[in-house]
């Protein structure tokens, strides 16, 4: 698998579990893969992020308009501006744009991200996301078993200057809900003809508790966690504020528990 289609893998199962992770009731209409939470009565953010053995020397704000969404956010390292996004929503509250005015790394460059949608009864049924001038992703529904069982077809393409042609990278998600709740998403990479399954495990409240990975084939070498502690099998704990926001994060593997963010809220 090459660089590009591994990025877009991380950053597929990112949202997924930072969605599942920061899931409340008052979450809004839902992107294919993440879902937009509302912070009713919250004008701020601030996250602090850590590796599990330390650190906190990252840390993040959040800005949020009069709905309660995200639509600003500042990525710093200690006091070092590293990133900045702003988030522009449609009328039914899904994100249309998700622009990076500042990169640390590339100051003169602005990267903007284009969402398009089509409904049916509300749901999406047909995603298109610009990443650049020559590249996108579209994503479509080919199978809806009442709403417990969907099949989405995902098509990614990519411009090769060297050789002026188009990759183009099919996936099949298949996801399965319970009670409202993601359950199991099922991932199949036509390219690699590999299947990835993440199961879900909730609190009563609706938090993540568990989340398990198999692969088909196995792979012969264990998966390596990089950037913090991680693992195929993790399981999360919360400590929750009295509007029942998230204010301290735990992952915890082999029965050990790290601390992974701290969040306060203005």
């Amino acid at each position: 698998m090459n660089n590009i289609d591994n990025m877009r893998k991380i950053f597929l199962d990112l949202a997924v579990i930072v969605f599942l992770i920061m899931m409340t009731p008052s979450a809004i209409n839902a992107q294919l893969l993440k879902t937009n939470e509302l912070y009713p009565n919250t004008n701020m953010i601030k996250g602090k992020y850590y590796s599990g053995t330390g650190g906190g020397r990252y840390w993040s704000l959040e800005y949020v308009d009069s709905l309660g969404r995200i639509i600003s956010k500042e990525s710093y390292h200690k006091k070092q501006l590293m990133s900045r996004n702003k988030i522009v929503y449609d009328a039914n509250n899904n994100k249309i744009f998700d622009i990076q005015t500042f990169d640390f790394n590339n100051p003169d460059r602005i990267d903007t991200n284009r969402f398009e949608y089509k409904y049916a009864d509300n749901r999406i049924i047909y995603q298109f996301r610009k990443l650049s001038e020559n590249d996108s992703t579209v994503m479509k529904m080919i199978e809806n078993q009442g709403d417990t069982l969907l099949t989405y077809q995902e098509q990614a393409f990519y411009y090769r200057p060297k050789t002026n042609k188009t990759d183009v990278y099919e996936t099949v998600y298949t996801l399965k809900y319970k009670d409202g709740l993601l359950i199991s998403r099922e991932e199949f990479d036509k390219e690699q003809n590999s299947t990835e399954i993440k199961k879900y495990e909730y609190f009563e409240n609706g938090r993540l508790k568990r989340r398990l990975i198999e692969r088909i084939p196995e792979l012969e070498e264990k998966s390596v966690y990089v950037g913090g502690p991680g693992s195929d099998d993790e399981f999360y704990e919360y400590k929750l504020d009295s509007e029942g926001r998230i204010k301290v994060f735990y992952r915890i593997i082999n029965e050990k528990k790290f601390k992974i963010a701290e969040y306060s809220y203005e």
